[in-house]
């Protein structure tokens, strides 16, 4: 009998992306994540460094995107701004993004990858 694949609701809602009832994060702390699901025994990081995919690739991209946005936005909306003001806004909402999104970029990462590669029986 085959596990049932990882579900994306439960990963974006920071869950067990198995069986959607144990938190992905450790309590009181909004950067570091369980070893595993506690009710389920999901292990959500299969080798050192199995997360530096979702630092780099999903949530810089989202945080990139997002400062780029945020400076063409007030490039339009701001043309008195200076380019160095602007340039200072996006990075600083950039950063916060980053911050923000975090964990949910290493859930989407989890995600992802065990959607790819299924964990076995």
């Amino acid at each position: 009998m085959t596990k049932d694949p990882p579900k994306l609701a439960n990963a974006l809602r920071l869950k067990c992306p198995h069986c959607g009832l144990s938190p992905l994060l450790e309590a009181g702390s909004w950067l570091r994540f369980r070893q595993g699901c506690e009710r389920c025994g999901y292990v959500y990081e299969r080798e050192e460094g199995y997360f530096t995919g979702a630092s780099w690739v999903i949530n810089y991209l989202v945080a990139g995107v997002a400062g780029a946005g945020l400076a063409a936005i007030l490039l339009w909306q701001a043309p008195a701004w200076s380019l160095e003001a602007v340039i200072a806004a996006a990075a600083a909402f950039g950063v916060a993004v980053a911050v923000g999104f975090f964990p949910v970029a290493k859930a989407l990462w989890m995600w992802l990858d065990h959607v790819l590669h299924p964990l076995g029986t």
